[in-house]
């Protein structure tokens, strides 16, 4: 029940585009907290569009993103659909009076993510970059560690991402059922390699939030073919320097199709490792509820300690994520992960893309 108060309040409304099956992880955050409702749903496909509508009591849908932005009632647009629409959706949004949030990355090129910040600037409106691995509870209370002195001088961080089988078509590539994810394979739509913002971004924004910036980058990837014409960017490796730090990063990516994850959402696994002066700190993130691992370990003078619940629920990084973002619309907080902060990690992911590319090192200026 809610309380007097609750009802009370004026509610951010919050109309959602692209209502594909990430959305229902997003849609939670705004059904959990009272401060905020969706009141639309935007879909080109007018059944999801519909049903998406009744699942979330949305008082409209639409097939056509301008026509929603045309709904006065709504304060902020989640966004949710293909890279290469995030730029120009997020500026039309913002150009609309709309708070925005949108899923990763907020543009494909810097021109295009600067034309984002100065639009936000402009018109005075939150944009926040959705990233629930910082709202990830595990990584937090590694964060603290770490802050803390509890691993000394960190000096190293490694990073192994593990793409595998769920138990439903998401991400299943090798399915024709997966037809609605195909548009990453397709460099213009997705702005690179399939996994290249799911995988090389992320990993980005972990070193930065546990470690500090990046000065150098250096990728050697290669492809696994999946089905005719469509090839997965692993295994990869990619290896970096701290600016201004002796402390190394290092990801791996490996596609595993025939390792099974119990999670109907996607089916990718992140275990970090940062190493430091004084101990090391292991921390797992997975989609999978069945995982035994804890999910934070440090290891120093021949013990090994374990923090959290063993089952960290997957889901609670994105409700938290999502309650940032009200907060921050409603002058609460600020964002998290703003339009600045992600144009630096645009930065890194596309120098990542161009070391792959160029098959040498690639130095980042700062200053």
């Amino acid at each position: 029940m809610e309380s007097e108060a609750e009802t009370s309040m004026a509610r951010l409304k919050v109309g959602i585009v692209g209502a594909g099956s990430i959305s229902e992880l997003h849609a939670r955050g705004y059904q959990e907290d009272p401060r905020a409702e969706i009141v639309a749903v935007c879909d080109r496909d007018e059944d999801r569009a519909i049903q998406r509508s009744l699942d979330w009591g949305a008082r409209a849908y639409y097939t056509n993103f301008s026509e929603m932005l045309e709904n006065k009632e709504i304060d902020a647009v989640e966004i949710l659909t293909p890279h290469y629409l995030h730029a120009s959706q997020v500026i039309d949004a913002l150009q609309a009076g709309k708070h925005v949030s949108v899923e990763r990355p907020l543009a494909l090129s810097i021109e295009e993510a600067n034309q984002v910040v100065q639009t936000a600037r402009q018109v005075g409106k939150i944009v926040q970059v959705y990233e629930p691995c910082l709202f990830y509870k595990p990584l937090l209370d590694a964060r603290n560690l770490i802050d803390a002195g509890e691993i000394g001088k960190p000096t190293g961080i490694r990073v192994a991402m593990t793409v595998a089988k769920g138990q439903s078509d998401v991400w299943d590539f090798a399915s024709i059922e997966d037809e609605a994810s195909l548009w990453r394979f397709d460099p213009q739509l997705s702005g690179g390699s399939p996994m290249l913002y799911d995988v090389g971004y992320q990993t980005f924004c972990i070193a930065l939030f546990l470690i500090g910036n990046v000065e150098k980058i250096e990728v050697w990837r290669s492809e696994t073919a999946i089905r005719e014409g469509l090839k997965l960017d692993a295994p990869t490796v990619a290896m970096w320097k701290h600016f201004q730090q002796d402390c190394y990063g290092t990801m791996t990516l490996n596609y595993a199709p025939e390792r099974k994850l119990r999670t109907p959402y996607h089916p990718l696994e992140a275990t970090i490792a940062v190493e430091g002066t004084r101990g090391t700190i292991d921390i797992i993130r997975s989609s999978d509820p069945t995982q035994l691992e804890a999910p934070v370990e440090l290891r120093r003078d021949s013990r090994k300690v374990a923090y959290g619940q063993r089952n960290t629920a997957f889901e609670d990084s994105f409700v938290r994520a999502t309650r940032n973002f009200i907060g921050a619309c409603l002058g609460e907080e600020d964002p998290l992960l703003g339009a600045n902060e992600a144009r630096q990690l645009l930065l890194l992911t596309l120098a990542y893309q161009e070391s792959s590319r160029r098959g040498r090192a690639v130095n980042l200026q700062h200053g």
